[in-house]
């Protein structure tokens, strides 16, 4: 938060949501894995991070709407970032960073989604750089990863590929 608290020249910073701990986010996200999937339903988005004031930002994390084919073959939309790894074209997005990468969770042998979402809104420019703003999705998607413990390990490399 100091950091784009300091970027954004903004004292006035503040959360604007909720605060859902790691922990909490962790276990849905892993329960979800095990369950059986409820199509009525669908999978929750986790906003992960909600910060307000003088400049806006937000994160979310979630199982990804789109199945695993879907991102592959979707080229205008997806690209590869690494052999696990899928960024969306920012254009598609509102300029927002949305990765989705493979997380198999262990005891999820019927796991009806292997993608998981990060995605961080794009904060206010020019004063916040692609590079700050790549930098919060990496380490979203990175906590993500470890959090969970997906067991195919994912790479999730520090450039995406990402140019505005």
């Amino acid at each position: 938060m100091e950091s784009l608290r300091g970027i954004l020249d903004s004292g006035d910073l503040k959360f604007s949501n909720s605060a859902l701990s790691v922990d909490h986010i962790k276990k849905e996200l892993t329960q979800e894995a095990i369950e059986p999937y409820n199509k009525s339903r669908g999978f929750e988005e986790y906003d992960a991070c909600g910060l307000s004031g003088n400049g806006r930002f937000s994160a979310m994390a979630g199982w990804a709407a789109d199945p695993l084919q879907a991102v592959q073959t979707n080229t205008e939309r997806w690209h590869r970032a690494a052999t696990d790894v899928y960024v969306a074209d920012t254009a598609s997005v509102g300029g927002d960073v949305d990765l989705v990468f493979r997380c198999d969770i262990k005891g999820a042998s019927g796991q009806a989604q292997v993608l998981l979402e990060a995605r961080v809104s794009a904060p206010d420019a020019p004063r916040v750089s692609e590079a700050f703003h790549q930098q919060l999705a990496v380490q979203l998607a990175r906590t993500l990863r470890d959090e969970l413990a997906c067991t195919n390990e994912p790479s999730i490399p520090d450039d995406l590929g990402i140019s505005g």
